[in-house]
C-alpha cells in the first residue's frame, strides 16, 4: 500500500504490521526514481513500478531492509560507507552482527534465524550472508539529487554503526529508519550497536527538527516528536541505570541476562542471544565512562579460560549514577566481600570457549563485572 506524503513521495507500507520481517519504505517518482529500503514485502512492492527504479538507498545491512532487493533489477544499489564491506564479506557480515560470539555467549552452534522462525511467502530471501552487488556508497551530510528531489543522507549509528536516515529538508520529513519510536524502545542488540552512538543520534533528530518522521516499525509520526524521541531513549537511559545498579554485586553477562531487561518475555534462543548482546553493549557504554573496571585475577585458578571479574569505578561528583555516601552503606556489600562473592559464582569453561577476545571489552568471553566505586 502507498501512502502520500508529499507530490511524487509515497511511504511503502507492508500489508501486516511493519515488525519484522517487514518495515516501512518509501518510494520517490522523479527523475531518478527511487526507493528507500527494500523490507516492505513483494505484496506491499506491487504498487510500485518496480522494473522502472533506477536507484535503491538502504539505510543499513539488516535483514528485514533488504529482502526485496530480487524486485529491482534494474536499479543500482546505493549504501552507508561505514558498512559496505557487509554486503560482499561473509566474515564481515558475521562480525556485523556478532555471530561469531554465538558458541562463546550461547555454548551451542547457530541455526540460520529463518530456520528458527518462519517467513511470510512474500519475504522473497532468506536472512544469512549472500553478496549484493553495490553500485556506490554515500556519507553523512551527502545530498542526493533526484531531479526536483532532493533528500540529504543523515547518519544515526547506534542501532548499527552504519545506520542511516534520509531527510527531505524541502518536505520536513526524515525517514529514520529503525530509529524507530516503538514504545519499547529501540533495538541495538547487534555487535555494531552502540549505546552511546545510539543517544547522541537522537539528539541529532531532534536538532533537524524534523514535521514528519517515516519510521520502519511505527506509523508515520507528526505529533510531539521531540517528546517521543525522549520517551524512545528514556528506555535505553533506564535500562543502563538498572545495570549500573545491578552491578553493585558481582555479577556474570549470563546473570545479568537473567534478569531479562531486554526480552522479558523471551521466546528462542536469539532472543536470548540478543539479551546478552544488548547488556553487553551497555556494558562497553559504562566501561568506556569508566565506571566500571577489571578486577585482575578474581576467580583465576589453574587456566586462563576463567571469566574475569569487573567492579565499578568510584568517580567524584557523578550524578547519572547515583550511590551510597561508602562501601556498606545500604547494606551492600563492603569491598573486601568483592572477592568472596565472586569466586563463589564463578565456574571453570572450556578452553575453547573462551578463545576469542571481544574488541570493544578488551576482556574475554565471560568476565564478571562490577561496578568500580564498590571495588
Amino acid at each position: 500500500m502507498l501512502i502520500s506524503l508529499a507530490q511524487n513521495i509515497w511511504v511503502v507500507t507492508p500489508e501486516a504490521k511493519p515488525r519484522y520481517p517487514y518495515g516501512n519504505c518509501m518510494y520517490i517518482d522523479d527523475d531518478i526514481p527511487a526507493v528507500i529500503d527494500l523490507g516492505a514485502g513483494a505484496r506491499a512492492f506491487a504498487a510500485v513500478p518496480c522494473d522502472q527504479i533506477q536507484l535503491t538507498l538502504l539505510s543499513h545491512f539488516h535483514f528485514d531492509h533488504i529482502h526485496g532487493d530480487s524486485l529491482f533489477p534494474n536499479s543500482r544499489l546505493i549504501v552507508g560507507y561505514e558498512e559496505r564491506l557487509t554486503y560482499s564479506s561473509e566474515e564481515e557480515y558475521l562480525d556485523f552482527h556478532g555471530y561469531h560470539l554465538w558458541e562463546p555467549l550461547m555454548g551451542s552452534k547457530r541455526e540460520a534465524y529463518g530456520q528458527v522462525i518462519p517467513l511470510p511467502d512474500d519475504v522473497l530471501a532468506r536472512p544469512g550472508f549472500r553478496t549484493m552487488p553495490l553500485s556506490g556508497t554515500f556519507a553523512d551530510g551527502d545530498v542526493l539529487n533526484l531531479g526536483k528531489i532532493s533528500l540529504t543522507a543523515v547518519h544515526l549509528p547506534g542501532h548499527t554503526c552504519g545506520h542511516y536516515g534520509f531527510y527531505l529538508e524541502k518536505e520536513g520529513i526524515l525517514f529514520s529508519a529503525d530509529i524507530d519510536l516503538v514504545v519499547a524502545g529501540p533495538w541495538y542488540s547487534s555487535n555494531s550497536a552502540d549505546v552511546g552512538d545510539l543517544i547522541q543520534s537522537v539528539e541529532k533528530i531532534k536538532t533537524i527538527a524534523p514535521k514528519i518522521i517515516v519510521p520502519s516499525h511505527r506509523q508515520i509520526q507528526s505529533e510531539n516528536i521531540p517528546q517521543q524521541l525522549d520517551r524512545y531513549i528514556q528506555v535505553v537511559l533506564e535500562r543502563n541505570q538498572k545495570i549500573f545498579e545491578l552491578l553493585k554485586t558481582p555479577r556474570s553477562l549470563d546473570e545479568l541476562a537473567e534478569f531479562r531487561l531486554v526480552f522479558p518475555g523471551r521466546h528462542n534462543l536469539y532472543e536470548l542471544f540478543w539479551e546478552k548482546m544488548t547488556i553487553r553493549n551497555h556494558l562497553c557504554y559504562l566501561i568506556k565512562q569508566n565506571l566500571v573496571q577489571e578486577l585482575p585475577g578474581v576467580g583465576r585458578k589453574a587456566l586462563d579460560v576463567l571469566p574475569l571479574a569487573f567492579g565499578i569505578q568510584r568517580v567524584e561528583g557523578q550524578r547519572a549514577f547515583p550511590r551510597p555516601a561508602r562501601a556498606g552503606d545500604d547494606d551492600q556489600p563492603v569491598a573486601r566481600d568483592v572477592e568472596i562473592d565472586v569466586l563463589q559464582i564463578m565456574h571453570p569453561r572450556p578452553a575453547d570457549a573462551n578463545a576469542l577476545v571481544d574488541d570493544c571489552w578488551g576482556f574475554r568471553r565471560h568476565p564478571v563485572l562490577a561496578r568500580k566505586d564498590w571495588v
